[in-house]
Formats: structure tokens, sequence, C-alpha cells
């Protein structure tokens, strides 16, 4: 071969391998450094709380995976209102997320006539992680009613008799739309927290809770109480005996809580992703699930910012014309 054709061979050559390295992805500066520091997580909720203890068990597996700090930063009051303030107002580094509820984004702007953010455009969603399902629980003393079934004839023959109690706001938009579904009349009770449901469940103050799980773990153990059904569109893994209402006849019923991971606005992808792939590491870890099975709760079928973003669109369409229909707000 003649140098000069060596010579623009090598520099052919030369010109491929740049080519080439521009094809090949190569991490940003902050994906390979981020988290160099804690990471702190808003729990818009009182410490010692049922949501509050998820969010611990979770961020504590966190803090394996990106081997920094998960601070839990409690801010309750206002609905979560307080806490998603301040993540609006947090710098978009990725060292500020929020522990939220679907109360935030789906059922606050129905409930509040001003909301003081705007739930799809001052936050960035980074992964759906837990969902658990609204129960309807009964007490077990003589006389307490025994399944669904008893439920809706009895309420069919003293229309209004029945009294129900309820905490959450999810909670007593299943019990009004399980009313609808059963064509009956219920009374319904409501309540400050679910403690407060559920002692008056066990001492037959009320005949009926819709609620969360874990409250009951305790008295169903101690034979003091029954979940009759639940209201998610499968079983709960957490009791697998108990049937869903939709099972019972109740169709398209479906009403489950859940949580996830939520950051400011503008956070940046690779954070997102980094965040997303950690939380569904975390919540699938054989421990974490059998403490989740306890507090009521278990991994969501998918755990994905793309699948948070969904949910918050398909909750927002279903519940806000329940919401307004039944006339429900908190100012």
């Amino acid at each position: 071969m003649k140098p000069g054709l060596v010579c623009r061979s090598l520099s052919l050559c030369g010109a491929l391998v740049a080519a080439c390295a521009l094809l090949v992805p190569v991490a940003s500066p902050r994906a390979q450094t981020w988290p160099n520091r804690p990471v702190n997580l808003i729990v818009p909720f009182v410490a010692g709380g049922g949501a509050d203890a998820a969010a611990r068990l979770i961020a504590g597996k966190m803090q394996e995976r990106l081997g920094q700090t998960v601070v839990v930063l409690n801010r309750p009051g206002g609905n979560t209102l307080i806490g998603a303030q301040e993540l609006m107002r947090a710098p978009t580094d990725g060292y500020t997320l929020m522990w939220s509820i679907d109360q935030t984004f789906v059922l606050n702007p129905s409930l509040y006539t001003r909301l003081p953010y705007a739930p799809k455009k001052d936050f960035t969603p980074v992964a759906l992680a837990i969902s658990g399902p609204v129960a309807v629980i009964a007490g077990a003393k003589p006389g307490s009613l025994i399944n669904v079934q008893e439920i809706v004839s009895r309420a069919k023959s003293a229309p209004g008799k029945l009294n129900v109690g309820s905490a959450a706001i999810l909670a007593q938009i299943a019990h009004e739309e399980f009313n609808r579904s059963a064509d009956i009349q219920t009374v319904r009770i409501p309540f400050k927290g679910s403690a407060e449901v559920a002692q008056a469940t066990v001492a037959g103050d009320i005949d009926l809770a819709f609620d969360g799980v874990a409250p009951y773990v305790q008295f169903v153990k101690a034979g003091r109480a029954k979940i009759l059904a639940v209201s998610t569109a499968r079983r709960f893994s957490g009791l697998p005996d108990v049937p869903t209402l939709e099972e019972l006849g109740h169709k398209g019923f479906d009403f489950a809580v859940w949580f996830g991971i939520v950051g400011p606005a503008g956070l940046p992808s690779d954070v997102v992703q980094r965040v997303s792939d950690t939380v569904a590491w975390a919540v699938r870890q054989p421990d974490v699930v059998e403490r989740l099975l306890v507090f009521g709760f278990e991994p969501a079928a998918q755990i994905s910012a793309q699948a948070l973003a969904a949910r918050i669109d398909s909750d927002l369409e279903r519940y806000t014309p329940v919401i307004k229909r039944l006339g429900f707000k908190l100012d």
C-alpha cells in the first residue's frame, strides 16, 4: 500500500472511531454522582401513623440501594397541602422528594375551591410504590353483620337504619358508591381518624366501617372484628380468603389507596429513573413485602414514573365527577 493511502486510511479510521463514540450514550455527571449527600423525603403525615410507618420502611431500604441516608421530614397538616407546598419550593436537584398519597393529586383538586398548587404542573411523578384496599369491616359481637349480602338485605328492609363509620375521604367515597351500587340507604358517620373508627366498630357503636385494613388486624386476630370484603378489583394478597365487592356482584367496584414518590417540577430525568428503580427494588424485598401486608398494602403492579402519571390521570378523570356529585368539600 502506498504511504498516501495509509495516511488516508488512518484518517478515515479515526473519523469512524470519533463518529461511533458519539453514538455511545454517556451518563451525565449528575447521574454518576447523585446522590452524594443525604436525600430528604417529605412525609405530609404525622409521625407514627400508618402512612409514616410505610414511608420509613421504604426509605430505609432506599438507603441501602442509594448508599446515602434518606431523611424523613414529617410535614403534616392541611390534607397534605403543607408538605406539597414545601416540595414546590424545593430545588430541582433530586435531594428533596415527597412520599405522597392519592389525596394530594386526585382528591384535593375537587375538595378545595382554591388549591395552592397544580397537581400535574407543579410536581414530577417519580414512582408509584404501593396500594391497598378500602375494606368493609364489622364487629364480632352477637347480632353483628356477618357478610355483605346481609348488609344489603338489612338495609333494604330498614332504609337509613344501618350506620357506617369512615375517616379518609376515599373510604367515604367508597361507602357512598356502595350505597349507590346496592341501591340502599345507610348513614355515614364521619370520624377524625381510623383508630376511632376501629374502636367504635369493635365496641358495637356503629354497624359497619369502610376503612383501611391495618387498624383491624389485631382485632380480627382476637376475634373482635370481621373483614367482610375489600374494595379493589382483585383480592388483597394479605387477605386471600376475603372476597372483593366485585365478586359479590358490585360490578366495576375498585377503590384503592395508593402511595408514591414525587419531586418538584423539573426534576432531571436521570434522577427520576434512579429513584424509580430504587423504589421498585425496595418495595419488592421480602421483608418489606411482609411488613407492608401488615400495614394493609402491597407493592403496586407497575412501579415507575409513567405508572404514577397514568394513575393520576385516570383517577382524576374518575373521582372528579364522583366528588362533585356527592358534594364533598374541605373548604
